[in-house]
Parts: C-alpha cells; structure tokens; sequence
C-alpha cells in the first residue's frame, strides 16, 4: 500500500494585539530558545530522551503544552542529525528567539468574533495569555475560518514567532478528505530557492524537470512595508483607527 500523509497547509497572520502584553511574547521566546538549547544539550550529554520533556516542563517557565513541542522539535532536530551520518548537529549555545510551538485549544485558541474577524488567545506563559486580532490575506483568513467552522478541515499546531519584528501566528491546517504521498514514496519534489525579488520554484521527478515558476514579489514587499509604516503610525498616534483600514479610500 501507498503511504499517504494528510494535505495540510501552513497559514501565516500578523497579530493585532489588543491585550496590551506584547512584550511578553518576547520574554516567551527568549524562554523557548532556553528551552530548545537545554533540551539538545542535554540529548548530546547522552541523557535520556523520554524523561526530557517531563524535566524540562518542571523547569520552564512556558506552559506545560509549549515545552512539550518544543523539546519534540529539538529531539527530531538531533534525530535527523544521526539519521544522516552526524550532518548538522544542532547547535544549543544561540542567543536567539525561538518560535512557541502549541497544539490547538492548549497552547493556543482561536475564535470568530461577531464582527467576522478571527481572534487569537495564545497562552505565553502559565496563567499569561496574549490576546487580539488575527491580520492576513483575504485567502489565508477565508481558509482558516472554514477550518473553524467545517468538517473539512482542521486546526492543529502553530508557532509564534518574530518576522522582521513583528509578531506572527504561522497556523497548520489539514485537510481531512485529501491526502499527500508520504516521502518515502514521492515521485515529485519541489526545490524552492528564496532571492531578494522572487521565488524559484522548480518541480523535479525522475525523467528531470517538469515544471518551474518563478515569482516576482517587489510590490509585495512594497505593500506590506506600507501596511506596517501606517500601522506604527497609527499606534504612535494613539488613534482609534484600525490598521487594516487605515489608508483605504
């Protein structure tokens, strides 16, 4: 038989905080990357995997939730570190925010308002919830409240983390009537190369390339710099104007 895996798409939204805690992702982040540091020097110490997780929700100071997706990520990031003959060993000593992983409904909640938006309430810390507004293309919000709200698709894990210094939701979805090949019996990969003006997308199979697309984004990135100059102004203002209306005529 086949293996198939779930078709599951990666959704990404900027945050409209209206809890007014937005430090405290910062501070959750610092304390995910202790988090992912300590659980691969420890797996490199030759500790024990299976009791890292328990230790480590004991030492954290992330919900239980948060540091459980956490040391699974650092555990596979050692995994595939011995899968391929000791390429890449992971590193514990950077300094750097580390994204807070959740399950849907523990680490995080989402909602659909009265007003139609989607609100997020991403527990940061014990007792310490982050709250607001999710902001986004039409596509990527249309897909997600269907999420919400069918049988069709699903919510399940998200990570949180700093995109050119602003906070972001990446939110997973999976489909629950389609299904992908798994990778040990793919027939295609796609190989994507990230430039400073587009991206290359190149589908490969055995017979060579069958297809290749590449993408133009300057006016992307000139739109969303706009969107988020007009959003620091209107936060230094303190106006009551929401951002994602500011500028429309």
């Amino acid at each position: 038989m086949t293996g198939t895996d779930g078709l599951i798409k990666t959704l990404d939204f900027q945050l409209d905080i209206q809890s007014d805690n937005q430090s405290l992702l910062n501070d959750a982040t610092i304390e995910a990357r202790r988090v992912y540091n300590k659980t691969i020097r420890l797996a490199k110490e030759g500790t024990d995997w299976d009791p890292i997780s328990t230790r480590l929700e004991d030492d954290s100071d992330l919900v239980k939730n948060t540091t459980q997706r956490i040391v699974v990520k650092a555990l596979g990031a050692m995994e595939n570190y011995y899968e391929y003959d000791d390429y890449g060993k992971p590193s514990h000593t950077k300094d750097s925010t580390y994204p807070l992983r959740a399950n849907f409904t523990e680490g995080y909640n989402l909602s659909l308002t009265d007003d139609g938006d989607v609100a997020f309430r991403i527990s940061a810390k014990p007792y310490n919830h982050v709250k607001g507004i999710l902001e986004g293309s039409d596509a990527h919000l249309d897909l997600l409240k269907t999420a919400l709200t069918s049988d069709e698709w699903k919510v399940s894990t998200s990570e949180t983390l700093w995109c050119n210094g602003e906070p972001e939701l990446h939110v997973n979805v999976t489909n629950t009537e389609q299904t992908v090949r798994d990778k040990q019996n793919s027939r295609t990969v796609v190989g994507v190369d990230v430039n400073e003006d587009n991206v290359a997308l190149t589908a490969l199979s055995e017979d060579g390339v069958e297809d290749s697309l590449v993408i133009d984004f300057p006016e992307i990135k000139f739109e969303r710099h706009r969107y988020f100059t007009i959003r620091k102004r209107v936060q230094n203002a303190g106006e009551g104007q929401h951002p994602r209306h500011a500028g429309r005529a």
